[in-house]
């Protein structure tokens, strides 16, 4: 966190952000980019603490607490990209509130989607035939069956992280291609997805261990995962 006098305005500290990535995408004297880095990321880390200092001001207070912190993250995320276009009476307090309800409105109707799609399936595999039991020493089951167990890894997962569940959920189940998710997540590129792929499935395997999985059972999971299963 910046030693920032409290006084300065929001605007001023936008106008002062403003200032330095000018200067970073220009021809810095060399030496200087370190310290045009340090300062930009100064910066940023105090307008960032006083979004979450004051959440009335800034619209996160609006915003229900299970989807706060990830439309709070989006938000300050475009906010960070519109800087340099931002127009000096502007008020940023208020921009981001405004962007920060349009993020959470877009998270919950994935996350009313992903519900949606998840009791479909629930009901699906209830009306399939049930497969013969195994025993106790077969192995693992697939990941497929630990989509549709209500209480199982993955249903906590779910509930835990619902964005990277939602995108593991397109990807390995429904088996949408890259293109087609960038379109239904908002995100620029397929390659940003594959990015987004990757985290999710990392934090995964993480939570899954944090539960008490065997490893044979988390490898068996992140094995259905791999690429080379989607079309």
């Amino acid at each position: 966190m910046t030693n920032r006098p409290a006084f300065t305005s929001d605007e001023e500290l936008v106008k002062q952000l403003q200032t330095v990535l000018r200067a970073a995408v220009g021809d810095a004297p060399q030496g200087r980019g370190d310290s045009l880095v340090r300062n930009a990321r100064g910066l940023a880390e105090e307008i960032s603490g006083r979004i979450h200092r004051e959440p009335v001001k800034w619209g996160l207070a609006n915003v229900p607490g299970a989807l706060r912190d990830d439309a709070a993250q989006d938000a300050f995320t475009a906010l960070l990209l519109a800087i340099p276009e931002m127009r000096g009476r502007q008020s940023v307090a208020e921009w981001f509130s405004l962007t920060v309800e349009s993020k959470f409105r877009r998270l919950w109707s994935l996350s009313e989607r992903q519900s949606a799609e998840r009791e479909h399936l629930l009901l699906e595999a209830a009306a399939a035939p049930k497969p013969a039991a195994k025993p106790a020493d077969s192995e693992p089951l697939p990941v497929l069956s630990l989509f549709e167990e209500p209480d199982g890894v993955w249903a906590q997962f779910e509930l835990a992280f619902p964005r990277d569940a939602f995108a593991l959920r397109l990807r390995y189940l429904l088996r949408r291609e890259l293109t087609e998710m960038a379109v239904m997540l908002d995100a620029p590129s397929s390659r940003a997805i594959t990015m987004r792929l990757d985290r999710a499935r990392d934090r995964f395997r993480m939570y899954s261990e944090q539960l008490g999985v065997t490893r044979k059972d988390v490898a068996s999971m992140m094995e259905q995962f791999s690429e080379v299963h989607t079309p």
